[in-house]
């Protein structure tokens, strides 16, 4: 009886494997793979909504050319259309012959479903069969994972951990996924088949982002960060991204405490040092300065501050507001301890010229010192020009001087000391030492003919237009607001000469030499000449000249920066807004 049913079944497979599914359920004599409609049930075709019969007859015709994918779609568009459930025996029948044998079988156990109470004894039993005969096919698999995961297999989602029941698969390589928001993806191909169930067990770990904190203090001062005890003397630890609050204290020293901002991935050292405790009752130096722009730094930026000599002095408070505009927890101020009186301060940044100044400190009130440190670039190298805004976009006077010329296919040559003159647009991609151009061009002249060596009839002056698309790479030579560019071209030429030439798209390459002059931080001007060869023709010479817009944040915010040193009361320090 086994033997039996198993060759009822391996017939229906080669059914569904060969056979073109006609619309049984509107046709219920026809024979096939579509199910037969039991009981007073409605012909398919009668009960089907005009959108998914149109659907369900493309699926057919589809299917009967040998494109079971794109039948797959229409049917399931069908489907969806009418929730008709006889049409998923068309949806398995496509999916069975696209080798889909996994979800071959969820459709037809869907289909059985619910058919509940309205299918034959003979329908129920051939899905039935089918079923029997695919599954040993596919591989019953069961994921062991934490709950809230979506599982992916061969890219398609097939539900969120905890899942009911195992995924049925079907048996060769198979790639499964794992997401979970906070968590490292899980991506694994193996291998599947030969058992009738198997079990997955994924271990998801925590997608951290972290950086470095290195601290160095006196030997004696006990770390701690979030009030968590990190080390004695000095720590090295990785630790999670984000603002964190690090404390030192030592014996008869003053608490020290900052807030330390680590970015995903960035190293960052932190060098402590501890006041005495009487250091508290001295009035304090509050300071804020910049380096290169108006935004205050701290000593987590590198801010060190001399008073009266080479000793260091030993910030006791850094105030510390959150910006909306960069997102981030910015620098208001850092306050020092210092004895009343007058003093000569020094603040020294990395990458910035260290300054000095007086001060007078105030026995009740303190003092504030604030400004900016100018960069130490060299001057030369500064500016718009030795810091350039990246990207850049240009209108300019274009003139080509061909002198005299004669294509290959020209009869006679023409002579034009101008032959055209024009407009370029062109933009391109400016750092300190190399640019990058790209250019496009049109211009219209005239040339006469310059030579008479055949009987043609040709013009002795007439019309010349030319158009030319280059490429120039260059190497820059930066002057603060002037830059020198030399370099290389590469485009293509046309020229065409009114009743004489219809010119041909020509290559060139050549050398450039050319001006860049920014007085203002977006704006300037450039002049270039461009020496180029191009085929079955003369050389050319162009010139251009024009302005360019060029947007530099960093100009601006230096050229608006009021540099230097300037010593007051601690009231009278600006805010943070202010300062910047």
């Amino acid at each position: 009886m086994r033997r039996r049913t198993t060759s009822c079944a391996i017939a229906l497979l080669l059914v569904l494997g060969e056979a073109i599914p006609l619309p049984a359920h509107a046709q219920p004599a026809a024979a096939g793979p579509i199910a037969k409609p039991s009981g007073p049930q409605k012909p398919l075709a009668q009960s089907l909504s005009r959108a998914a019969k149109i659907d369900f007859d493309g699926g057919k015709l589809l299917a009967s050319d040998g494109d079971f994918a794109g039948a797959l779609i229409k049917f399931d568009r069908a489907y969806e259309e009418s929730s008709d459930y006889r049409v998923l025996w068309n949806v398995a029948y496509c999916e069975k012959n696209l080798r889909h044998y996994a979800r071959t079988i969820a459709t037809l156990n869907r289909y059985l479903a619910e058919g509940e109470g309205r299918l034959g004894a003979k329908d129920r039993k051939d899905a039935q069969e089918i079923v029997q005969t695919l599954e040993p096919f596919t591989t019953k698999m069961t994921f062991l994972v934490e709950d809230g995961a979506q599982i992916f297999v061969d890219n398609n989602l097939v539900g969120t951990s905890p899942l009911p029941s195992g995924v049925v698969l079907d048996i060769g390589e198979r790639h499964v996924r794992v997401v979970k928001e906070g968590f490292k993806p899980f991506e694994k191909t193996l291998p599947v088949g030969g058992v009738a169930s198997v079990a997955m067990e994924v271990k998801l770990e925590k997608d951290t982002r972290e950086g470095r904190l290195i601290v160095n203090a006196p030997a004696n001062a006990l770390l701690t960060l979030d009030e968590k005890p990190i080390g004695t003397g000095k720590a090295d630890l990785r630790i999670e991204a984000g603002g964190h609050q690090l404390r030192a204290s030592a014996p008869g020293m003053r608490v020290y405490q900052t807030e330390v901002v680590i970015q995903d991935k960035e190293t960052r050292s932190v060098d402590l040092m501890l006041e005495k405790e009487g250091a508290a009752d001295k009035p304090k130096i509050r300071v804020i300065v910049g380096c290169a722009g108006p935004e205050p730094r701290g000593p987590d930026d590198g801010l060190v501050v001399y008073l009266d000599g080479p000793e260091t002095l030993a910030p006791t408070n850094v105030k510390k507001v959150w910006s909306e505009a960069d997102q981030r927890n910015i620098v208001e101020y850092v306050e020092y301890p210092a004895n009343a009186g007058s003093h000569v301060l020094r603040a020294r940044i990395p990458d910035c010229t260290s300054l000095e100044t007086n001060v007078s400190v105030d026995p009740a009130s303190g003092a504030s010192v604030t400004g900016a440190l100018r960069t130490d670039t060299p001057l030369l190298l500064d500016g718009p020009e030795g810091a350039p805004g990246f990207w850049r976009a240009g209108l300019d006077l274009w003139v080509v001087s061909p002198g005299r010329f004669q294509f290959s296919s020209m009869p006679e040559a023409y002579q034009a000391g101008v032959a055209s003159t024009g407009v370029s647009l062109g933009g391109g991609i400016v750092t300190r030492w190399f640019g990058l151009f790209a250019r496009t061009a049109f211009g219209a002249g005239s040339a006469t003919r310059a030579t008479t060596a055949t009987n043609f009839a040709l013009p002795e002056s007439t019309g010349v237009t030319t158009y030319a698309t280059t490429l120039r790479p260059s190497f820059r030579v930066p002057l603060n607001v002037v830059a020198l560019d030399l370099g290389l071209s590469t485009g293509f030429y046309e020229m065409n000469i009114s009743h004489v030439y219809s010119g041909a798209l020509q290559g060139s390459g050549g050398v450039w030499a050319g001006v860049d002059v920014q007085p203002t931080c977006d704006w300037g001007g450039s002049v270039s000449i461009d020496y180029s060869a191009i085929t079955n023709s003369s050389p050319v010479l162009t010139l251009q000249a024009g302005v360019f817009f060029e947007p530099n944040s960093r100009c601006r915010r230096e050229r608006s920066t009021r540099f230097g040193l300037f010593a007051g009361r601690s009231e009278d320090a600006p805010k943070p807004a202010e300062a910047r």
